[in-house]
């Protein structure tokens, strides 16, 4: 651990953040994005209460701080780099106080938030971090209930929906129109993890008539189908997905065949970063060929390099519509929604900024 946070982090709070880390690193089937969101808040405002600091300033670097060390644990768990931004927002805020937008110089103040002393004492102003935190905490927790909500203004009657691998959101989704609706799913199995199995289990235990195929049949039936629904580890910010390996394909097919591409997800997992084409190494992530292969061959598998990626990037060309939380969006729209949920100062998460900086940024 860093030896700032162990000046600023008692003990007992440097243990818990370190039991944090572990879970990332070690629950990584067992776990799902919501969980993770949820229990990153609370880390957080321990964080929040415990360590010691006195201004904003200072409490931005002990979170920034802290945000270096995660990547270490488990570089691909997006959303908790997130709900980090969130926070950090919350805390550049309040310490603008809230007539900040309204003054002449409401800009600069706003770029020199994290910095400037606030007319407040840290108990207040902790206080006021917290209550904005316990409100992001409610509105993720009814984040998938908000898009479930939308599932009639999107599904119809007698239609057929193609799927890919298992989301919970887009199960909940589907499940939610089958109260109203009469349609059809057609599940794309995901291999090699063959998670399609489950979604397709559960759909049709749902009253949903359902149909598994293998992901190479998806180009032959896909025009038969009025629209795919997908969920996706990882919204960029150009509106591209860092989604489960193989929605790429899936998503070309959808556009030959002129068949609209619909993502659900929650804004928790909308991230202000950019893939680079020389950055697929940060991007994606090379997991273990033990379900492509079986081992009983010891002596063939010497001889073969098998590459096993688990994310696919899928432009936003291919993609019609995000169903969010706070509704439906085109991928254009998004960068508006980046610009309100996060901090410029904060998109790169290894930027310590100071007041200097910021002064010469309104220069």
């Amino acid at each position: 651990m860093d030896d700032y946070l162990i000046k600023k982090v008692p003990k007992a709070t440097l243990l818990q953040l370190e039991e944090f880390a572990v879970y990332l690193k070690d629950n990584h089937n067992d776990r799902n994005s919501y969980t993770s969101v949820l229990k990153t808040i609370n880390v957080l405002k321990e964080l929040i209460c415990a360590s010691d600091w006195v201004t904003s300033g200072e409490l931005i670097k002990i979170i920034k701080t802290y945000s270096k060390y995660i990547p270490l644990i488990q570089s691909n768990e997006t959303v908790v780099s997130n709900v980090i931004r969130r926070v950090l927002k919350i805390i550049r805020e309040e310490n603008a106080g809230p007539d900040a937008a309204s003054l002449t110089e409401g800009l600069a103040i706003f770029f020199k938030s994290d910095t400037k002393p606030s007319s407040l004492g840290r108990k207040d102003l902790q206080d006021n971090i917290l209550n904005s935190i316990v409100e992001l905490h409610t509105e993720q927790e009814t984040s998938r209930s908000n898009i479930i909500m939308m599932a009639l203004e999107h599904i119809h009657g007698n239609e057929v929906i193609l799927t890919y691998g298992h989301s919970n959101t887009v199960r909940e989704f589907l499940l939610q129109g089958r109260k109203k609706r009469a349609f059809r799913v057609v599940v794309c199995e995901s291999g090699p993890a063959l998670k399609g199995h489950r979604m397709a289990k559960e759909l049709s235990e749902g009253g949903i008539e359902t149909t598994l195929i293998t992901d190479s049949a998806a180009f032959a039936i896909i025009h038969t189908v009025n629209k795919v629904i997908i969920g996706t580890h990882t919204i960029m910010a150009d509106g591209a997905l860092r989604a489960p390996n193989g929605a790429h394909q899936l998503a070309l097919a959808a556009k030959h065949f002129s068949v609209p591409v619909i993502v659900c997800a929650a804004l928790y997992k909308l991230s202000p970063t950019h893939l680079c084409s020389y950055d697929q190494d940060a991007f994606n992530k090379i997991i273990g060929p033990e379900n492509m292969l079986n081992f009983s061959n010891a002596k063939l598998h010497s001889k073969v390099i098998v590459s096993n990626p688990e994310f696919d990037y899928v432009p936003s060309d291919l993609i019609e519509l995000f169903i969010t939380n706070t509704g439906g969006h085109a991928p254009s729209y998004l960068y508006r929604i980046i610009s309100e949920l996060y901090h410029p100062h904060d998109y790169d998460l290894d930027n310590m900024c100071v007041e200097d900086e910021a002064e010469d940024e309104m220069r």
